[in-house]
C-alpha cells in the first residue's frame, strides 16, 4: 500500500470542509423556514457544524503542517468557540441577545465554519512550513580514496 502524499490529506480536509460549509449554508441559513427552527435546535446545529469543521481540519492538518501551526489552528478555535459559549450560554440563560450580540456571534460563527483559516493555516504551511528533510539527521558523507 502506498503512502498518501502530505497534499493529499490538505485537499480532501479542504474539500469536505467546503462541502460542510456549503451544506450549512443551504439547507439551514437559505431557505424560508429558518426562523421556524426553535433556536435551541439552530445553536446545537451550529455548534455540531462548528465541531466538525474543527475536527476535520485537526486530523487532515496534522498530516500537513507543523506543531507551532496546529497551536494556531487550535487557539483560533478555543477562543472563538468559548466566546460563542459564551454568549450562547447567556441567550439560554436569560433570554434573547442584543442584536449587536448576534451579530458578533454570527461573525465568529461563519469565521469558524468558512474555510478561510483552513487555507491560511496551509498557505502559512508552504511559506514557513520546515521542509521534510529539517527533521531527520544530517546525512554524511564519505570520500573513499
Amino acid at each position: 500500500m502506498s503512502k498518501i502524499k502530505k497534499r493529499t490529506y490538505f485537499w480532501v480536509g479542504f474539500i469536505i470542509i467546503v462541502v460542510i460549509y456549503s451544506l450549512y449554508n443551504l439547507y439551514l441559513v437559505d431557505v424560508n423556514y429558518y426562523q421556524s427552527i426553535p433556536r435551541k435546535v439552530r445553536h446545537i446545529c451550529k455548534f455540531a457544524t462548528i465541531l466538525s469543521i474543527y475536527g476535520i481540519g485537526t486530523v487532515a492538518l496534522k498530516k500537513y503542517t507543523t506543531a507551532w501551526m496546529m497551536y494556531i489552528w487550535h487557539l483560533l478555535h478555543v477562543i472563538i468557540i468559548s466566546i460563542l459559549l459564551l454568549i450562547g450560554i447567556y441567550d439560554w440563560t436569560f433570554g434573547e441577545i442584543s442584536v449587536q450580540f448576534r451579530n458578533v456571534a454570527a461573525t465568529l460563527f461563519e469565521f469558524l465554519i468558512s474555510p478561510v483559516i483552513y487555507i491560511a493555516v496551509g498557505i502559512l504551511s508552504s511559506k514557513f512550513g520546515k521542509d521534510d528533510n529539517a527533521n531527520k539527521p544530517p546525512r554524511r558523507i564519505v570520500k573513499h580514496f
